[in-house]
C-alpha cells in the first residue's frame, strides 16, 4: 500500500482540502477530516498519503486497545515492505513491551505475565476483499511460526525477536496469549457471508497451533474508525451503580464527597475499557506497580484468591478517585476527569487475578470519591493518602510541589515550538496542542537521564525501569527546572529534524545519544550540578542553539552524522547497538573530537 499519490477531488463546490482519494478510493469527508486532525496532532507531513492512513489507523487502534496514546507509533509499524501486517503492538501485563529487557523486568515484579498481540492490517480500499483478508491470516500465521525469514524489514526482525522470547518463557505465562486481528479499509462492513467464511477458516488455522486462548478479528469500515478516533479524543468517564454510600461532605456540585464500598463487578467500570485495557487512571504514573512479590501485593492476591469477597473490604485500605465532577441520580453515578490517586497496587493485582479468583465480582472494595476542580486540593489529597504506604522516596517527590513548578515553569516559555508539561494523564486530551509538543512524565524521565546524566543506553525500554535507575537523582526540590525544559526540548527538535527528513530516519535509535553530544558539544564547559546558579546560564546557552533551526539543523545533523562515521566501532546497522551501554561510554570518550568535527558542518563556531 505504500508509494501511492494524493488526487485532489475536481467536485464543483469543493474545497480541494475536504475530499481526496487514496488508492483510487474516495475518502469520505468526516474520515478526512479526523485524518488531518491527526496529521496535525503528531506533526507529521507525509508524502505518501497511504503511510499516512497506516499510522492513522495503528494509532486509533492501539489507542483504544492500549487505553492511552503514551506510546511511540514508530515502534508499532511494520516498516515499508512487510507483507500482509502493517501494525503489531505486544501488550504484556498490561504494557507495550519494545524490547526483550522490557519483558524480563515485568517477569522480575510480578512473576508471572499475561500478554496480548494486536496485529493490524490497512488497506485503502472501497471495499472488503476476501484475498487480503486471507492475506492477513496467512503472514499472522508465518509471523506466529518457527520460520517467519520471509519478513525482512528491521522493524519485522524485533517483532519476531519479542514473539519468540515470549514463548520461549511459556512457563512465566499466566495462559496463552490472546491474539486480536484487525482489518481496516474506508469500505462498509456489510457481514458478508463469504468474507465470514474466509474468517473462520484463518482463525481455526491459527487456533490450530495451540498458541493462544483467544482469537478475534474485528473488522473496521470508515464508519468503525471514526468511532475508534473520536474515542481517542474522549474525556475519560465511568458510569457506574454506587448503591452502598454516604456522603462525607457537599460544598457545592462542584466540591462533593462520598465514601462507601463497591463490588469488582461495579469497579472495573472505573478502571477497565470494554476492550479489556486499562484505563489511563493512575495519577502517580511516575509510581509503576510494583508487582505481588512485593509484601503488601502478595497479602492482597491472598486475599483475593481465598475467595472471601467480604474479608477484602475488611483487610484493604481501599481506593481513592478524585473526579473533576460527579452526579448521582439514584443509584447511578457518572464522574468525568478522574483519577485513581492511591489504590494503583489493589487495582492491578485485581486484573491479574480477575480471571482465576472465585466470586471476584461480588468481592467489596472500599471507595473515596472527590469531586473537586481544585487542582492544589487533589494534589494534597494524592500526596496525604499515599503518604501512609510504602512508596519510595523519588514515587512522592513526582507529586510534589516541584511537578506543579515544572508545569508553570514549562508555560513562562512562549515560543512556536514551545512545550507543554503533562503531569498528570490525559490534562491535555481535549486541546489542541500537538501531541509531540506535550510532555509526559515518562518522556522527562528519558529525556534528562539522557541528555544530562549521560545515560542515553539506559532510557529505551520501559520508563518504570528507568525510575528505578534514577529516580533518587531527579525532581529534586532544589533542582534548577531549566534543565528538564532543556532536555525535553532537545528531544522534541531532533525528532522534527527526523520526522521532516532533514535526518534520515534510520537513524532515529540514536536520538538519546545525540541530545547527551549536542550539551556536550555546545556548553563546552563542565556541567554544574542541578541545583547551581550556574546551570541557567549553562542551559541558557543550549536553549540558544535549539531554537535557532539553522544551526541547531546543523549541530544534530553534524552529530549524527558523527556518530554514523563511529559506525566501524560501535556497529550502528545493530538495531541493539544503542541499547548497550559500550555505546555510550565509546561515544563520551570520542566526544574531545566532536567540536572540530562540527566545524566542518558550520554549527559551531
Amino acid at each position: 500500500m505504500h508509494g501511492k499519490t494524493v488526487e485532489k477531488s475536481q467536485l464543483k463546490g469543493y474545497n480541494e482540502n475536504i475530499l481526496y482519494t487514496i488508492g483510487g478510493v474516495k475518502m469520505d469527508r468526516i474520515t478526512q477530516s479526523m485524518l488531518d486532525a491527526f496529521q496535525n496532532d503528531i506533526s507529521l507531513r507525509f508524502n505518501d498519503s497511504s503511510l499516512l492512513f497506516e499510522y492513522f489507523s495503528n494509532y486509533c487502534v492501539v489507542n483504544n486497545i492500549y487505553g492511552t496514546n503514551d506510546f511511540d507509533l514508530d515502534e508499532i509499524t511494520t516498516g515499508k515492505n512487510t507483507q500482509g501486517i502493517d501494525g503489531i503492538a505486544i501488550i504484556v501485563n498490561q504494557k507495550i513491551i519494545n524490547s526483550t529487557e522490557d519483558i524480563d523486568l515485568l517477569i522480575s515484579l510480578n512473576q508471572t505475565i499475561s500478554v496480548k498481540f494486536v496485529l493490524i492490517q490497512t488497506k485503502t480500499s472501497a471495499s472488503f476483499e476476501n484475498t487480503e483478508i486471507a492475506n492477513l491470516f496467512t503472514f499472522s500465521k508465518i509471523y506466529f511460526s518457527d520460520d517467519a525469514a520471509v519478513f525482512c524489514t528491521p522493524e519485522m526482525k524485533k517483532f519476531i525477536e519479542l514473539k519468540d522470547y515470549i514463548f520461549n518463557k511459556g512457563n512465566k505465562l499466566k495462559k496463552n496469549p490472546e491474539l486480536i486481528l484487525y482489518y481496516l479499509t474506508l469500505g462498509t462492513w456489510c457481514d458478508d457471508s463469504n468474507l465470514n467464511a474466509t474468517i473462520s477458516i484463518g482463525k481455526e488455522s491459527l487456533k490450530n497451533t495451540n498458541l493462544f486462548s483467544t482469537i478475534d478479528f474485528i473488522p473496521c469500515g470508515s464508519v468503525e474508525l471514526q468511532s475508534l478516533y473520536r474515542k481517542t479524543k474522549a474525556k475519560l468517564t465511568a458510569t457506574f451503580k454506587f448503591e452502598k454510600r454516604i456522603t462525607m461532605y457537599s460544598i457545592s456540585d462542584d466540591e462533593v464527597g462520598y465514601c462507601g464500598v463497591l463490588p469488582f463487578k461495579e469497579y472495573k467500570k472505573l478502571i477497565l475499557e470494554d476492550t479489556g485495557a486499562t484505563k489511563p487512571v493512575f495519577e502517580d504514573n511516575i509510581r509503576d506497580y510494583l508487582g505481588p512479590n512485593q509484601d503488601v501485593n502478595e497479602s492482597i492476591c491472598q486475599t483475593i484468591l481465598s475467595g472471601n469477597v467480604n474479608a477484602f473490604s475488611m483487610l484493604n485500605n481501599g481506593i481513592t478517585i478524585v473526579a473533576s465532577a460527579i452526579s448521582i441520580p439514584g443509584d447511578i453515578a457518572t464522574i468525568e476527569d478522574y483519577q485513581i490517586v492511591n489504590g494503583c497496587q489493589t487495582s492491578n493485582i485485581l486484573i491479574d487475578n480477575m480471571d482465576i479468583a472465585e466470586n471476584i465480582d461480588e468481592l467489596i472494595i472500599p471507595v473515596r470519591i472527590i469531586a473537586t476542580k481544585d487542582e492544589n486540593l487533589k494534589n494534597e489529597i494524592t500526596k496525604a493518602t499515599n503518604s501512609q504506604t510504602a512508596i519510595k522516596k523519588e514515587q512522592l517527590e513526582a507529586l510534589s510541589t516541584f511537578q506543579k513548578n515544572l508545569e508553570e515553569f514549562y508555560k513562562t516559555f512562549a515560543t512556536q515550538d514551545s512545550l507543554v508539561y503533562e503531569r498528570r494523564i490525559g490534562q491535555y486530551r481535549n486541546s489542541d496542542i500537538p501531541r509531540n509538543r506535550i510532555i509526559s512524565i515518562s518522556t522527562q524521565i528519558k529525556t534528562i537521564a539522557a541528555m544530562f546524566l549521560n545515560e542515553p543506553s539506559a532510557v529505551s525500554g520501559q520508563y518504570g525501569a528507568v525510575v528505578k535507575r534514577f529516580g533518587n537523582k531527579i525532581f529534586k526540590s532544589s533542582d534548577k527546572p531549566i534543565i528538564y525544559y532543556t532536555s525535553a526540548l532537545a528531544l522534541y527538535k531532533i525528532e522534527n529534524l527526523f520526522k521532516t527528513n532533514k535526518i534520515d530516519k534510520k537513524y532515529r535509535r540514536s536520538r538519546y545519544h545525540a541530545i547527551m553530544l549536542f550539551r556536550i558539544a555546545v556548553s563546552e564547559v563542565e556541567m554544574p550540578r542541578f541545583n547551581q546558579r550556574k546551570m541557567e546560564p549553562y542551559c541558557q546557552k543550549i536553549l540558544n542553539m535549539l531554537n535557532n533551526d539553522d544551526r541547531c539543523e546543523k549541530t544534530f545533523g553534524g552529530i549524527v552524522d558523527f556518530i554514523i562515521s563511529k559506525g566501524k566501532d560501535i556497529d550502528i546497522e545493530n538495531r541493539k547497538c544503542f541499547e548497550r551501554k559500550e555505546t555510550t561510554e565509546y561515544l563520551l570518550s570520542q566526544s574531545r573530537f566532536l567540536m572540530e568535527y562540527l566545524k566542518t558542518f558550520n554549527s559551531i563556531p
